[in-house]
């Protein structure tokens, strides 16, 4: 009895892991680990990615490995109140097909999905924040 609870285990921690080595969420098709990024320069430490087998960081790429999208933010005053700022998000797609993606605050787990068309731009506000010019974002691209 105990040599077959033992191969249970054993069992479980090889089926764990390798769910665990999967770079997408099963459950959303969303990359497992976000890339960051900021409106401050340098407020961003960007991963380092050790090889194109690297499965953290799950990115569309065109035919020359480049990431097809670009993303980028910034903080866009109100006309009517100068002290209130739209956080948005900017992003290009380089690529000929459509790329999904969620963005969210850094750390947040409320976020706004987003498609990007093929060849084509598209902004999205993230938050409005009084008196806040500077935030940082995190976002996961779909597969």
């Amino acid at each position: 009895m105990a040599v077959l609870a033992a191969e249970i285990v054993v069992l479980a921690g090889v089926a764990g892991s390798a769910f665990g080595q999967t770079a997408t969420d099963p459950l959303t098709g969303y990359g497992r680990r976000p890339e960051v990024g900021g409106t401050r320069p340098g407020s961003v430490q960007t991963p380092l990615i050790r090889s194109s087998s690297d499965v953290e960081i799950l990115r569309h790429r065109d035919f020359a490995g480049k990431p097809c999208l670009s993303v980028g933010g910034f903080a866009r005053p109100f006309t009517t109140n100068p002290n209130l700022f739209d956080h948005v998000i900017s992003t290009e797609n380089n690529c000929p097909k459509a790329i999904k993606l969620q963005v969210c605050y850094y750390k947040a787990t409320d976020c706004v999905p987003l498609e990007v068309p093929g060849y084509g731009r598209k902004e999205a506000v993230l938050g409005t924040m009084p008196a806040q010019k500077d935030f940082r974002f995190e976002f996961r691209e779909k597969f």
